[in-house]
């Protein structure tokens, strides 16, 4: 059981990458993202800025439906917590903090963790 407050992250969770960011066979299917990778990263009504991420491939999809603009973006799994700590370490001088199920996706809680906070808590596998 985790202390009242924290978020206890499960895999997969979803993050919007940039298409030139994925790597295809000659077939067209994905076999593996560039380094690093380009990540949604943007800025958030305080001068900040958010990297989301997201419970579900769902509530990404419907991120990305109601934002405009986010023609070049897919939606990539995040299948493990070394995966998410690298992509954490990735926008890091680009994100100040990171949502999950961010705010737009209407009628879902969302949670901003300060972005060097949640890559320690990640590391060390300890909820968010």
């Amino acid at each position: 059981m985790h202390e009242l407050g924290t978020f206890e992250l499960t895999y997969p969770c979803w993050a919007l990458v940039h298409k030139d960011s994925i790597v295809s066979d000659e077939a067209g299917r994905p076999t593996g993202v560039t380094s690093p990778i380009k990540l949604l990263v943007f800025d958030d009504s305080s001068g900040g800025s958010m990297f989301p991420l997201f419970t579900d491939s769902d509530l990404a999809a419907r991120f990305k439906k109601a934002s405009s603009g986010l023609d070049d973006f897919v939606i990539l799994a995040v299948k493990d917590a070394t995966m998410m700590a690298d992509g954490l370490r990735m926008v890091r001088g680009t994100a100040d903090t990171v949502t999950l199920d961010k705010p737009e996706v209407k009628g879902k809680p969302y949670a901003i963790w300060p972005l060097e906070y949640a890559i320690r808590r990640v590391e060390a596998g300890d909820p968010l």
